[in-house]
């Protein structure tokens, strides 16, 4: 599933740490609000959205016993202006993932529509899936999880000029490795998505998110890169908590024109700089190249312009 997993991704470290102990149970409440000035067009995108923690946090691989995770996410998309001659301003995203692990048992159930009109569009304004897997390798600082999953929306095999399956099996990796000096996560069920960590443990740090929701050009390649300064270290009494990074970054935003099928799209390249304070980041940046496609097609270079994220969550512990 295309969902916003950098988003989702941080939320679950941001998460853990508000919950040190076992079988803690917290209520997630995300939110936040981005702004983007590209050439003459104001965008604004505010998110909202509800979700919980439970179980085994920051423990090795090979300790976990239970761990759940559940968020939904909603965040519209609001041009100023029409962004292309008959389209419509405004779009609506909805994302949702559950993540359970008992013991080497793992499972996946994931949701996302983006789109003019979510899920009432039709077929394909959105995309769900399911998958199970079994954690074969269970070390202390080495998992690996292999499995299968069933995903739902209009990318299956084509049985006339206008009709598809509807249902596509796919497989379920999930690798992860945490040590000293370098971790990583790499996940797949409908695409690839991988992030890395330099020196995880200092307080100069390098970390990487990739994924590739489309495989049309290398431009398709998502991606942030970050050099970070860490104020504190583990051994402060309030731990790792804040930071301060640049980077640059290449992603884009992604909807269906549900009146004709056609995909359109915001992709955009930035360098930035951001505060992280573990349950809140702070982010601005200048976007230096950015254009709008159909179906794949660049169609117009909107220029140059800038940007400010904020996003923050909201832990309430239910222990």
């Amino acid at each position: 599933m295309r969902l916003a997993i950098a988003l989702l991704l941080w939320l679950l470290i941001a998460s853990n740490a508000v919950a040190q102990e076992r079988d803690d149970f917290f209520i997630l409440l995300p939110f936040g609000y981005d702004f983007l000035q590209i050439g003459e067009q104001n965008v604004h995108r505010p998110a909202a959205g509800i979700g919980f923690l439970s179980g085994d946090m920051d423990e090795p691989f090979d300790k976990v016993e239970r761990r759940f995770f559940a968020l939904a996410l909603y965040q519209p998309l609001l041009f100023r202006e029409e962004p292309l001659p008959g389209l419509p301003n405004h779009f609506h995203r909805i994302d949702a993932i559950f993540d359970g692990r008992i013991y080497r048992h793992q499972l996946l159930l994931i949701f996302r529509s983006a789109a003019d009109k979510p899920i009432a569009g039709g077929l394909g304004t959105f995309e769900t899936g399911i998958g199970w897997g079994y954690e074969l390798v269970r070390r202390q600082n080495i998992s690996l999880i292999l499995g299968a999953g069933l995903a739902v929306s209009d990318f299956g095999p084509a049985l006339s000029l206008d009709r598809v399956w509807p249902v596509l099996p796919l497989p379920l990796i999930r690798f992860n490795v945490n040590t000293q000096w370098f971790t990583s996560s790499f996940d797949f069920l409908t695409g690839p998505n991988f992030s890395f960590t330099v020196a995880p443990q200092e307080k100069i740090r390098f970390t990487a998110d990739m994924r590739m929701d489309q495989y049309r050009t290398i431009n398709d390649l998502i991606f942030q890169y970050t050099l970070w300064y860490r104020l504190f270290n583990e051994s402060h009494r309030l731990g790792d908590f804040a930071g301060i990074g640049i980077g640059i970054k290449n992603d884009s935003f992604n909807f269906l024109i549900s009146r004709n099928s056609e995909n359109f799209e915001l992709q955009k390249r930035s360098i930035f700089g951001i505060i992280d304070l573990s349950l809140l980041r702070i982010e601005s940046g200048w976007i230096y190249d950015s254009n709008y496609l159909i179906d794949g097609r660049r169609i117009s270079n909107p220029g140059s312009g800038f940007y400010a994220s904020v996003q923050g969550i909201v832990p309430v512990s239910r222990r």
